[in-house]
């Protein structure tokens, strides 16, 4: 059974149970306020008078086109579509995905070309509700059988032959076009006053909501927990803990989880019915049956998440050092170096936070289990300038479009313009689709929905939002 038809039949579950108990999926509106940003060390002046900004309503509300580090702009545009010559054992493409992650569309292709994952590059990762376009290579397949690639949720152009392969933080910038859908007391002038601002003096950089794991967001608590070596609660966690934004029936699933811990071959049974949902904690738990006290092993079992767990305990304290600057009235510097760094000095800087929390530098000698996470320094920018490409205040709301530096949140900067809400829609605004493309005078979006028509779901409709 290939990944498409596993998750029709994943969907088809979850469409039953909620037949069964409607209140297990009942949805919520989650509003981004000071209040909640607080959680994620994130401090913005002034943000109780923002307008409300709904985001990702359809997936076409959010389109992401990656510039590579040459500075070509690698579109979702299917116009675009050209023959390219080229030499070398490398294959490259412009993967344009609707649904999934990047993590995601590279085990799609991984399965589909029966190829290893690890042969498979990118530079970043994108939206996984979105719709994404981004440079990606391959090796060791043959460029016949990728021209033949066919999946509902992404497709491959732009395919030819090269030397070298994508390398991880190899890109340029990225361009977004993004609907913000707002309620009918929006206040036009507010938003204007507050974009002509952020478009002359930038915007604070933090990291936002998608760091910390949506829509669980406590993958922070995880990294922290692996760095102390407190690797069995780890996992524990990782299986149980309910997330901010779960469902109720993912909530009480995890219940189970956490009355059965040490019962393996349990816990697999109990997973096993939604194998894509929970293919991580399949991972984790199909290790632990055969070695049932290596908790360790088992977390190597899923190297790409533990890399992003322990970032976002890093980004969790940076956005917190970045805060207490904005919350005394002072500028910060122009760079704040993240713990994760070799340099002491560096460390210094978070030396009082890590106190707090009953932790020193030590802890960082954990971190020798796990070996594809390296100390070097690493060193982001406070503030980050924003190019406003064009943008349209229509009744649905406000399209924008804009390019950000590789590695910023467009999250972050629309935080600064926005509360911003997700879950269940607000009632007070438009549901109904819009081609953004097209209302900006770019090529109409119809092509490339036509594409994905069969993952297209409004947030509203969708079973696992």
């Amino acid at each position: 059974m290939n990944r498409n038809e596993i998750k029709k039949k994943e969907l088809a579950l979850i469409s039953s149970k909620e037949k069964e108990n409607p209140l297990l999926f009942k949805k919520e509106t989650f509003i981004e306020s000071p209040e909640f940003l607080k959680k994620f060390g994130i401090f913005i002046k002034g943000k109780d008078n923002y307008p409300l900004g709904y985001l990702k309503l359809w997936p076409q509300d959010f389109i992401v086109e990656e510039t590579d580090d040459s500075g070509k702009l690698h579109t979702i545009n299917t116009s675009e579509e050209k023959e390219v010559n080229g030499e070398g054992k490398t294959i490259y493409a412009t993967m344009v995905k609707c649904g999934l992650s990047t993590l995601e569309a590279v085990e799609e292709l991984s399965n589909i070309l029966n190829l290893d994952k690890k042969k498979i590059n990118f530079a970043g990762i994108k939206d996984k509700d979105a719709i994404t376009s981004q440079l990606i290579s391959m090796r060791g397949v043959n460029i016949n059988d990728v021209k033949n690639i066919e999946s509902p949720s992404l497709f491959l152009k732009d395919i030819y032959h090269g030397k070298g392969i994508v390398e991880i933080g190899k890109l340029k910038s990225n361009k977004f076009t993004i609907l913000i859908r707002t309620t009918k007391d929006f206040q036009k002038k507010l938003f204007l006053d507050n974009l002509k601002k952020l478009d002359k003096e930038g915007f604070f950089n933090f990291f936002y909501l998608q760091r910390f794991g949506t829509p669980r967001l406590i993958n922070f608590h995880w990294g922290f927990l692996i760095l102390k070596g407190e690797y069995e609660k780890a996992v524990l966690s990782f299986l149980s803990s309910p997330g901010e934004r779960e469902l109720p029936y993912f909530i009480k699933l995890r219940e189970k989880l956490k009355e059965n811990f040490g019962n393996w071959q349990e816990i697999e049974n109990i997973l096993s019915p939604l194998p894509l949902f929970f293919q991580c904690e399949l991972r984790v738990v199909s290790f632990l049956k055969k070695y049932p006290n290596n908790f360790a092993g088992a977390l190597k079992e899923i190297p790409e998440q533990i890399k992003l767990w322990i970032f976002a305990f890093s980004s969790l304290l940076f956005n917190d050092k970045l805060s207490s600057y904005i919350k005394e009235g002072k500028e910060p510097p122009e760079i704040i170096p993240l713990i994760l760094s070799d340099d002491k000095k560096d460390l210094e800087i978070y030396k009082t936070i890590l106190s707090k929390n009953k932790a020193d530098e030590t802890i960082f000698n954990n971190l020798n289990n796990f070996p594809f996470i390296q100390l070097k320094k690493r060193e982001i920018n406070t503030k980050e300038k924003i190019n406003i490409i064009d943008y349209k205040i229509v009744n649905e709301g406000v399209i924008l479009s804009f390019t950000l530096p590789k590695g910023s949140y467009a999250t972050t900067f629309l935080s600064q313009l926005f509360n911003l809400a997700s879950g269940l829609p607000p009632k007070d605004i438009y549901n109904y689709t819009i081609d953004t493309k097209a209302t900006l005078g770019e090529e109409s979006l119809e092509n490339v929905l036509n594409k994905f028509k069969d993952v297209i779901y409004s947030k509203e409709d969708s079973p696992q939002n």
